[in-house]
């Protein structure tokens, strides 16, 4: 029997907590958004002292750090969620496609990873990581596309950023409220995937 020791069961204690903490603060970003992210509303309702959060968490950004991970596991997960299609071209559409979905079903992450709604709130190299790993099925599919000959470019990277640029343009003007209808902004969303995809595999995506 594998009997755990005081401070490892200790240690265990406290990053269970933490994540049912991380859980509240995630509940009170999705339904009432980022400026009610606070650590006296996250303290009430867990139902606990503001002392116990700052003893785990250091201060807000400790814990801003661990939704903006949340938010990539989420992300990676919708990616996953992609079966393989037909055509390359297909697939790289239904990727896009989840990216708009996560952006539309969990705006309130999204405006944290890529909107600056915590502007006090600088992403760390482990955060950029994690951003990199939730890309990372995006990634390779351009990769394989590129393989087999239907990307020219050589760097996949480069694909990948100036695709999320692109489309991360559009819905970032829709959240900012620029452009208000979400028909229009989907439809420019749909226009820029298409051609993005046009502009990378020629003519085979005509």
């Amino acid at each position: 029997m594998n009997i755990k020791t005081y401070s490892e069961t200790k240690r265990q204690h406290a990053e269970n907590l933490k994540q049912t903490i991380v859980e509240a603060a995630a509940t009170i970003l999705q339904e009432q958004g980022p400026e009610e992210v606070t650590i006296r509303k996250v303290a009430e309702k867990m139902e606990c002292s503001t002392k116990i959060i700052y003893n785990l968490f250091n201060n807000k950004d400790g814990l801003i750090k661990l939704l903006y991970l949340e938010g990539c596991k989420v992300l990676a997960e919708a990616f996953q969620s992609v079966s393989k299609q037909e055509t390359m071209e297909n697939y790289l559409r239904a990727l896009c496609e989840a990216y708009w979905d996560f952006s539309c079903n969990y705006t309130n992450y999204y405006q944290l990873m890529f909107g600056g709604a915590f502007h006090e709130f600088k992403p760390e190299e482990e955060s950029i990581q994690a951003t990199t790993t939730a890309l990372q099925q995006f990634t390779q599919v351009v990769t394989e596309a590129i393989e087999a000959g239907l990307i020219e470019e050589k760097d996949p990277l480069q694909v990948v950023h100036v695709i999320w640029a692109s489309l991360h343009g559009v819905i970032h003007l829709h959240l900012g409220g620029h452009i208000e209808s979400i028909k229009t902004t989907k439809f420019l969303y749909d226009n820029s995937v298409t051609r993005l995809i046009q502009a990378y595999m020629g003519s085979s995506s005509s």
